[in-house]
Parts: C-alpha cells; sequence; structure tokens
C-alpha cells in the first residue's frame, strides 16, 4: 500500500488545500498516513503568514528530510504560503526539498504522480476528524490592512461561485460530515466579486436548505461586515452555531486607522451591542494585536478597558510582527520585544479572568456537545456549539458509562465544573 504523509501548518485554509493535495494522491492509490516514517511521499503545507510560522516551517521541513535517510521516504514536498513568499530563497538554502510548489502551480504537485496525468481534483480526502470540516468560500482578500502579507501572497478576493460551493458541501456530508465550518480570510466579503454584492447570506440560506448538516460555524468575519441578517440568520436557525469569530484587532481608534481596519471602537461596540440584542445566546471570539506601531501606553489600555467592556468568551492575542512588504513594516515608532510581550501577557490574563467567570455561567446547565477525541473507555474530549475545533476550549466528559459512545457522535451532558478555558461535564 502506497501511503502519503501531509503536514499541514498554519490556519484551516491550509488544512483545506493540504486535503486537496491528498485527493489528488488519492487517484493514484495513495492513503494518508500519520506516521511519516511509513511514507513514501511526504508533504509540508508551509505557513508563511509571520515570522514564528515561517520559523515553525524550516523546523518541521527539516526534521521531516531526516526521514529520506531514516523512513521510506523517496520524495519531500513542500508548498503553502512560505513558498509561496519565499519560493527562491527556499530552493537555495533547502536541497533536502525534491519539489517546491507555490500556490498559482500548486495543481501541478499531481504530475508528481505521473508527468502525463492531467486529471482535476473531484473531492478532498479530509486531514481533519471525519465528523467535522472546512468549507474554504473564498480566497485571498482585498482589506488591506497595513500588517498583513496575506494580499501579497494569495493575492485578492476570488470567491467561488455559490454551486461550487453547494456541491462541495454535499460532497463533505456524504462522507459523515456533521460539523461544517465556513471560513476565508473574511467570510463577510464573499461574493463581492463575482455577484457585484455580499452574498453570504444568501449562501448560507443555500446550505441550510440542504438540511445535511448538525452545526454550521462562521470563523473570520470581519466586523465592518456584522449586519443584521447575519445575527438574525444565527439567531432564528438552530443548525448554525451561535458562535461568531470577529477579529477586532484593536480598539483605539488611531491605532485601528494605521491598521486600515476600516472600523472605529464605536462602530465594533454597536454591531456587538446589536448582535447581542438579536441573539442573546451568541458567543462572541476575536482576536486582538498588540505592539503595532505608534502603540502608546494610552492606545494599549484602550484595549485593555475594551475587553473588560466587552468581555469575549474566547480571545486569541498576538504581537505585531514586522512584516517585510506591510506598510505598516515602514512605520515610525516600532515597538520593543519587551514592551510587546508585557502587553501581551496582561491581555492574556485579563482574558482569562474573563473566561473563567463566563464558563463559570455554565455550571449546571444541560448542553450538546461533539465527541472529538476518546481519551480512555471513561473520558472523551468535546465541544460545545460554542467551541471551534483546535482553538477553543473543550469539555471533559468524564465517567462515561455508555460503551456505544463514539467520536462523532453528540451528546447531552451536564457541566459540573468549569477550569480558566475548559468545561468538565457528565452524562445525563
Amino acid at each position: 500500500m502506497k501511503k502519503i504523509y501531509i503536514e499541514a501548518l498554519g490556519c484551516p485554509k491550509s488544512i483545506v488545500d493540504s486535503e486537496e493535495i491528498a485527493g489528488y494522491f488519492a487517484k493514484d492509490g495513495f492513503v494518508v498516513t500519520e506516521n511519516p516514517e511509513e511514507a513514501e511521499i511526504v508533504v509540508i503545507n508551509t505557513c508563511g503568514f509571520i515570522e514564528p510560522a515561517r520559523e515553525e516551517s524550516i523546523e518541521t521541513i527539516l526534521k521531516l528530510a531526516e526521514y529520506k535517510n531514516s523512513g521510506r521516504c523517496k520524495k519531500l514536498i513542500v508548498t503553502g504560503c512560505f513558498v509561496q513568499k519565499s519560493e527562491k530563497e527556499l530552493k537555495e538554502n533547502l536541497p533536502e526539498v525534491d519539489y517546491f510548489f507555490n500556490l498559482d502551480n500548486i495543481n501541478e504537485i499531481r504530475k508528481i504522480i505521473d508527468p502525463n496525468l492531467n486529471f482535476s481534483l473531484t473531492e478532498r480526502n479530509l486531514l481533519t476528524p471525519s465528523h467535522y470540516a472546512y468549507l474554504k468560500i473564498s480566497e485571498g482578500c482585498n482589506n488591506n490592512c497595513s500588517y498583513c502579507t496575506i494580499p501579497a501572497i494569495r493575492g485578492k478576493l476570488k470567491s467561488k461561485p455559490m454551486e461550487q460551493l453547494q456541491d462541495e458541501a454535499l460532497k463533505l456530508a456524504k462522507k459523515g460530515v456533521k460539523e461544517l465550518i465556513i471560513i476565508a480570510q473574511d467570510i463577510g466579503n464573499y461574493g463581492i466579486d463575482i455577484y457585484k454584492k455580499k452574498m453570504l447570506v444568501p449562501f448560507l440560506k443555500r446550505l441550510l436548505n440542504l438540511d445535511r448538516f448538525k452545526w454550521i460555524r462562521l470563523m473570520y468575519l470581519n466586523p465592518q461586515n456584522i449586519t443584521e441578517d447575519i445575527a438574525r440568520l444565527t439567531s432564528e436557525n438552530k443548525e448554525i452555531c451561535n458562535y461568531l469569530d470577529l477579529p477586532i484587532q484593536h480598539a483605539s481608534d488611531k491605532i485601528l486607522k494605521k491598521m486600515n481596519r476600516k472600523t472605529s471602537r464605536s462602530q465594533i461596540e454597536r454591531r456587538i451591542e446589536m448582535l447581542r440584542d438579536i441573539n442573546t445566546d451568541l458567543v462572541l471570539r476575536t482576536s486582538i494585536i498588540t505592539g503595532f506601531p505608534g502603540e502608546t501606553q494610552d492606545d494599549f489600555e484602550e484595549i485593555i478597558e475594551f475587553l473588560r467592556e466587552i468581555k469575549f468568551t474566547r480571545l486569541g492575542a498576538f504581537k505585531y510582527y514586522r512584516e517585510e512588504g506591510t506598510p505598516a513594516a515602514d512605520f515610525d515608532k516600532q515597538i520593543t520585544e519587551e514592551i510587546k510581550l508585557e502587553r501581551y501577557n496582561r491581555i492574556m490574563h485579563v482574558q482569562q479572568n474573563i473566561s473563567q467567570i463566563k464558563l463559570s455561567k455554565f455550571v449546571n446547565k444541560k448542553l450538546n456537545v461533539i465527541i472529538d477525541r476518546k481519551i480512555n473507555d471513561s473520558v472523551f474530549e468535546c465541544r460545545t456549539e460554542y467551541d471551534a475545533p483546535e482553538i477553543d476550549g473543550i469539555v471533559f466528559l468524564e465517567d462515561v458509562k455508555n460503551s456505544e459512545l463514539q467520536v462523532g457522535d453528540f451528546v447531552k451532558v451536564r457541566i459540573i465544573d468549569n477550569l480558566e478555558y475548559d468545561l468538565i461535564a457528565k452524562e445525563i
């Protein structure tokens, strides 16, 4: 049996690209293995978004290159955003790699199987657990945030036609997917390039009409694209999770303007208030960047004040990285790493307290959870609709007596305790 190992680094969009690569190789009889030592072909789908991601990519390439000597690996392939960004330098410095594919020619990866093959992809091979999958509705971005390399790497917004996405969703449903996670660089801009207007809501209604998914989760919605229609859709349809990921990035109007974010603090506050008025059960996730050039202590204190006011249930914080080629890289008043780290730690400390208080309100409540992993016969890792996989909290289901429970099952539980970011539950 021919085996391929695929390491997908970075965001869920990289996972989707990697699943398409797995789909190409499946046509030639390859199966995906979780053990790189068994694989004849090793593929690394890199991330090039910020410096730590590039460092992780290099470390992963060097680590997996060792299997060309100690394992069965005959071909080492590197692709993804880092290749798109720095292909020439990578080729010069990584002779261990047999093939590099950037994002523009990634489909040519099929030629490794047979140079004469010219088939098209019919479906992805999932690298996630079979009960959830990502649906990437568009590629690239038009927002042009001053710190972001994505438009330079992945280009301008390119939405997929709704018919194509509907077909892809149906194929995922046939594979047993119960939770469909909608992703893009900014899902709120979906369709504006091909339909000349934003089409997220009409597309979601199409998915709802399919009636094939238990949960539909929305990720990466820029606050400037929040609308009442989106709020009402989450409130009125139980299939759409009461969960929205809104990357606000900052709370100071001065810094938001320098970031080219096209929203102000007051606008963000009004839109969040509208969301919560329409859907009282809605859980919000956000991301914050601290240490942006010119961020004064007063600007930073605005973040802290804002977080204490809004009280996001989930939050990811990031230190600003000076990315070559972005406008922000040339801004004056760059912040020292020491101050960035100090501010990052304070944000996470504030959020930890908020999260603990928020999660304590779930104690003694009954919730539906989906089982993601079996730890042992009596303990499972689960998630509520308020938690996205990999980045949010876990529900530890303990003292399980039902021997028929399997990964991917939905089960009703009672929350008995909470930690800083996770919950503990028992079967009802």
